[in-house]
């Protein structure tokens, strides 16, 4: 079964182009080798900051995310799993989540057809 693990970044993460943000960046890039090798990891991407988000709510959009969060939606993953207990372990192997920079949600994915 597919899972999604939702990104998302706390005020906790290091300012990018700081050596301690470039060297995360490093960790992500190998986490992604490591679970594509495994054959569990089937894609995803970083989106860029909530600055450049549309929110849509009926037929109005304003700028912005506009939510009260700390944390903001910076990407996601989707993993291919046994479980989501599973999945969760996988989550818990992404960089900066022992630190407490990021959390991640992780969801189910409902296949179509």
């Amino acid at each position: 079964m597919k899972y999604v693990l939702l990104i998302l970044d706390t005020p906790a993460e290091p300012a990018p182009g700081t050596p301690e943000y470039n060297a995360w960046y490093a960790e992500v890039g190998a986490w992604y080798e490591k679970w594509g090798a495994t054959g569990k990891l089937d894609g995803g991407h970083q989106l860029q900051g909530a600055a450049t988000a549309k929110t849509v709510r009926g037929s109005s959009v304003t700028d912005g995310p506009f939510i009260e969060t700390k944390e903001v939606l910076g990407g996601y993953s989707v993993v291919d799993a046994d479980s989501i207990d599973e999945a969760a372990d996988i989550a818990k192997t992404w960089p900066g989540v022992d630190r407490g920079w990021i959390t991640i949600e992780v969801r189910p994915v409902i296949e179509m057809g």
